[in-house]
């Protein structure tokens, strides 16, 4: 199993993303373009599904709230979105926003590995590894 160096997407990040698969939950979701959210200058994604009408996500590079994640993966996630290895993807997390960001999580349970080059990606599921899919971005005291 390797790890990815969380980084966040580069210029040359594709902005459409193709999941082969679907993603869990949404098996006919397979394409979405992916749109700067927020103000410029900006972390944060709109992930929005051509396939499925309404559907989008809020996404974010992980490192931006959590700079220790740093998830395992196995060849078979590589193969996946035909990566050659870690220097080939990047990873975004899905967020679920609140009506404030104490209220608002990121699933670490289930991140996306996209490949920079081509957008092929997938949401890989880290049974096991004690992360959440509804991990709070905003610690509490």
């Amino acid at each position: 199993m390797t790890a990815i160096t969380v980084l966040p997407p580069t210029d040359q990040d594709h902005a459409e993303l193709h999941f082969a698969a679907g993603v869990p939950g949404f098996p006919a979701a397979r394409s979405f373009s992916v749109k700067p959210w927020g103000t410029e200058p900006s972390p944060f994604f709109l992930l929005e599904c051509h396939e499925v009408i309404g559907l989008r996500f809020v996404a974010v590079p992980p490192a931006v709230f959590f700079p220790w994640y740093e998830p395992w993966f196995g060849p078979e996630v590589f193969q996946a979105v035909d990566a050659e290895g870690p220097d080939d993807v990047r990873l975004l997390v899905i967020l679920t926003v609140h009506s404030t960001a104490e209220k608002s999580t990121a699933n670490l349970l289930g991140p996306l590995v996209v490949n920079s080059t081509t957008g092929q990606a997938l949401q890989a599921v880290l049974s096991g590894s004690g992360h959440s899919p509804a991990t709070p971005i905003v610690n509490r005291p």
